[in-house]
């Protein structure tokens, strides 16, 4: 195994009591390849992060809790590792989980992803997630639970962190600046991978354990994540696409129009405008080859309309 490889580990936390020491524990005793720990308190008010020490972490601190995408990019700004490893505070991994993540990500291009299994041993170990979306729940992920044929898999999503990339791959699919709080944070760099073609790997094998929990010790509200959703959607989608799909028929059903008029502030336009210039896929590859669902019709009835008008133009060109 190639143990060269320089990681650092970006560690988000929020009132994670002594979890945070058991994370940093692991993460040092088990990665050959570390060169820093960024561990990004969020807001705590409990004082997990206050004695924290050690030569390799680096402590930053949001005054009031900015959230998971936030902390995540806010570490990422800071570390100076090539391979980054985004982590939740509440996690522990197998002898050389993170060594061998960073040996694949920087070999295969790609966003890795070790087993994941929850602390408690009765807890099913899961082999990657697959993409998925509802209204009322927005984009999402279900576990693969078959083990997969080969070591190396390719699958559609992330579902929880815990999973490694390069800085360059980051630079690509970095969380978009106008999320907040809980939710969409693995939804949001999922479907950015998918529109980039990067890809995302499942490595078989390592464990990242996680523990689950039955509540949250922070607020979550309807639509707070609805709107993490809706900021996704606006970012990744084609122009077209949000004004005749996903605006009138998901979103406006779950944000006032107040709300929904931010998403249409300089920040989000411009985010908007560059991810455009950098997608290789197209929208509709979303419904084709992500999804696996038939295209929504207001978008059929609109590549039918393009199409028709395409046709009479170029009828009338040939004309003249």
């Amino acid at each position: 195994m190639n143990t060269s490889a320089r990681i650092s580990v970006v560690i988000t936390a929020h009132n994670e009591g002594d979890e945070v020491r058991r994370t940093l524990e692991s993460v040092r005793e088990n990665t050959r390849g570390l060169l820093e720990i960024i561990l990004v308190d969020d807001g705590s008010t409990d004082g997990s992060c206050d004695r924290i020490d050690g030569h390799d972490v680096q402590l930053l601190r949001n005054p009031q809790r900015m959230g998971v995408a936030a902390s995540r990019n806010a570490g990422a700004a800071v570390a100076t590792a090539p391979i980054l490893v985004f982590a939740d505070a509440h996690q522990r991994f197998s002898p050389a989980c993170l060594d061998l993540c960073a040996e694949t990500a920087t070999a295969r291009h790609a966003i890795v992803w070790p087993d994941v299994c929850g602390l408690d041993d009765r807890c099913a170990l899961c082999h990657g997630a697959r993409f998925r979306f509802r209204e009322g729940r927005g984009f999402y992920a279900r576990w693969n639970v078959p083990r997969p044929a080969h070591p190396i898999s390719r699958i559609s999503s992330l579902k929880a962190p815990g999973y490694v990339m390069s800085r360059a791959i980051y630079n690509r699919v970095r969380w978009p600046a106008q999320l907040r709080g809980w939710g969409g944070s693995e939804a949001a760099v999922s479907l950015k991978a998918f529109f980039l073609g990067i890809p995302i790997l499942h490595l078989c094998g390592p464990v990242v354990r996680h523990l689950f929990k039955e509540s949250f010790q922070y607020q979550v509200n309807s639509t707070g994540v609805a709107w993490n959703h809706a900021v996704i959607a606006r970012v990744c989608f084609e122009e077209r696409t949000w004004q005749e799909h996903w605006l009138p028929h998901v979103f406006a059903k779950e944000l006032p129009e107040a709300t929904l008029n931010e998403l249409n502030s300089p920040a989000v336009r411009d985010e908007h405008r560059e991810f455009q210039r950098s997608k290789a896929r197209s929208d509709r590859d979303f419904w084709r080859w992500l999804l696996k669902a038939p295209e929504p019709k207001c978008l059929r009835r609109a590549a039918v309309a393009v199409g028709a008008k395409s046709t009479q133009i170029a009828t009338c060109d040939a004309s003249n």
